[in-house]
């Protein structure tokens, strides 16, 4: 994929599990879209399998609200799909309102990752509502990366964090585009080399790093993390400071191991995970 292909995303397509997703998290992903002046598609993709459970005679549901097992029937599984959707989507079309971003909802039927990788382009981003642990357990994707926004995930004004690999990583181009969007600092970790911002700042800053991209819309502004020591290494030790995004490629996550997962289950940001092929 051209690098100029890759900063031209144009659509997040979001797709929900079927369980309810907190209005928050939703915002989260309205706010990204925000950022990188993109349009939003919800897709709730309902279960063949489950369906087709449903219809066994002897199949029962536990009912948390009344504490019993109840019958698991076709037709209240349906119910259950089609007030799960109207919420989602009402959820959808609220957030992106708030965001100002256009937004389009559909339901559709079959297995998730087959229906989402049919559904997407490669300029398109992929949002699931769930945490950056599960990444390992996903296969690369026809789309131009993956936001892992945590269910209890909330909109936040902090800088976009990078974490690089390499010197020519395409996560600074990305993520150079949506602090200047979005009018937010930006915070450079270089995990291969252990350096930070301290040591980017001193070397002319990120439009060095990657000259020329980006230059229509506008400079981000490179900072040091704040109360955070200068290392790379200790950042990923200790934690990465408080960001609105944290953004790296599918081989720097792969090389850095347990160490950013553990620090992803504790914090409520999306984390996009670009597809570096």
């Amino acid at each position: 994929m051209a690098p100029t292909t890759r900063t031209e995303l144009r659509r997040l397509v979001l797709a929900f599990p079927t369980v309810a997703v907190p209005r928050p998290a939703i915002d989260s992903a309205a706010q990204l879209a925000r950022f990188l002046r993109a349009s939003l598609l919800g897709l709730f993709v309902e279960d063949p399998r489950l369906l087709a459970a449903a219809s066994l005679p002897f199949v029962r549901q536990l009912d948390a609200s009344l504490r019993a097992w109840r019958p698991f029937s076709h037709q209240r599984l349906l119910e259950d799909y089609a007030a799960l959707a109207a919420a989602l989507r009402r959820r959808l079309l609220e957030s992106a309102q708030t965001s100002g971003v256009p937004a389009e909802f559909a339901v559709l039927r079959g297995e998730l990752d087959a229906v989402v990788n049919s559904s997407t382009a490669p300029t398109d981003l992929v949002i699931l509502f769930e945490s950056v642990a599960t990444w390992p357990l996903l296969e690369p994707r026809a789309a131009a990366g993956t936001v892992l926004v945590p269910l209890d995930a909330r909109p936040n004004q902090g800088p976009v964090v990078a974490l690089i690999g390499e010197a020519d990583d395409i996560a600074i181009g990305v993520a150079k585009r949506i602090a200047a969007s979005a009018e937010l600092e930006i915070i450079l970790v270089d995990a291969a080399r252990q350096h930070s911002s301290a040591y980017w700042a001193g070397r002319g800053g990120v439009d060095q790093a990657q000259a020329g991209q980006g230059a229509d819309r506008g400079a981000a502004r490179l900072v040091a993390p704040r109360n955070v020591t200068a290392s790379g290494g200790h950042f990923l030790q200790s934690g990465l400071p408080a960001a609105s995004l944290v953004v790296l490629t599918r081989t720097t996550l792969g090389q850095l191991g347990e160490r950013p997962i553990a620090i992803a289950r504790s914090r409520p940001e999306p984390w996009l995970v670009l597809e570096d092929r």
